[in-house]
């Protein structure tokens, strides 16, 4: 009696062990997909943004170095100020926001990533 007692304990302990582990790495899959689903939505989002804004932002430097170059009659002149100017905000944002853009976006990566949120 005692004996199929415990024999019947051990075999819903491994039952339940089983049902735990099944769900968990199920839990783990789910939690995976959501990551790597949100990753790729912020980089595809990202890439659409960054085309969009980059396109403006070559539409309006011709339109400044033109209206520059027309300004100071030498068409050419518009465009070297113009590239002058993008490299020393180049430069300003390379030598002066580093450390807080890749602090900003360690911080976004981490609680994408590390979020805790029921799936």
């Amino acid at each position: 009696m005692a004996f199929d007692n415990i024999s019947e304990s051990a075999s819903e302990l491994q039952k339940s062990s089983k049902d735990f582990i099944d769900r968990n790495i199920e839990y783990y899959r789910l939690s995976a997909f959501k990551k790597l689903t949100k990753g790729t939505t912020s980089m595809i989002m990202f890439i659409i943004i960054g085309a969009v804004l980059f396109g403006a932002l070559l539409l309006l430097t011709f339109a400044m170095a033109l209206f520059i170059g027309a300004w100071l009659d030498n068409l050419a002149l518009g465009f070297l100020i113009l590239g002058v100017f993008y490299i020393l905000v180049c430069f300003i944002v390379y030598f002066g926001f580093k450390k807080r853009i890749e602090r900003k976006v360690l911080i976004k990566a981490s609680k994408d990533f590390f979020d805790e949120d029921d799936i």
